[in-house]
């Protein structure tokens, strides 16, 4: 019988020096709207599946992390050849006022968070996107609500417990969707 001592050494080092970089995730919706999973994208500050809306300005892919110590999701532009890129590095917030139903979106560190946001309490569960306030249990309240244009989703943080007809509960993952490798 062979020493596996070595392999778990050498492994053990891999996995330290993996984990002590700047990873990032990209996260993907499910639900009814999105059995095979929709990327969560940025459009305007704002967070979107499906797709960009036309309308926006400032539109990209984007990769999140941990903020360590945190609690926090910071974006980041995931530019390739001439796709564009975020000019910042914005953390992502909810909107936890009682009986609210407002969209996902990103602040930069100089701007003021709108009335009854956060953006901290943000974490991972097996891969699932929580939030949790002092004193609460794991919340996942993220619902996609349809935009003018076809296929593409404005995402919110369903404070209320209540949703429109044409809003649709998701959950986010970090969990990449099988058919993106067909």
């Amino acid at each position: 019988m062979y020493c596996k001592l070595p392999l778990l050494t050498a492994l053990a080092a891999c996995i330290t020096s993996v984990v002590s970089e700047d990873l990032g995730f990209p996260l993907f919706a499910y639900g009814k709207v999105a059995k095979s999973g929709l990327r969560l994208s940025y459009a305007d500050g704002l967070a979107y599946i499906g797709g960009f809306p036309s309308f926006a300005k400032e539109a990209v892919n984007i990769t999140l992390s941990l903020a360590e110590g945190d609690d926090k999701f910071v974006a980041k532009g995931n530019s390739t050849g001439t796709a564009p890129s975020l000019s910042s590095k914005p953390t992502m917030y909810v909107d936890v006022t009682e009986g609210a139903s407002n969209p996902v979106g990103f602040t930069t560190d100089n701007e003021t968070l709108p009335s009854g946001a956060t953006a901290v309490g943000f974490g991972l569960y097996g891969g699932w996107v929580f939030h949790k306030q002092q004193n609460s249990s794991l919340e996942m309240k993220f619902i996609a609500t349809p935009t003018n244009e076809t296929g593409i989703f404005l995402v919110k943080w369903n404070a209320a417990a209540t949703k429109a007809s044409d809003d649709i509960a998701i959950s986010l993952r970090t969990q990449v969707p099988v058919a993106l490798y067909e």
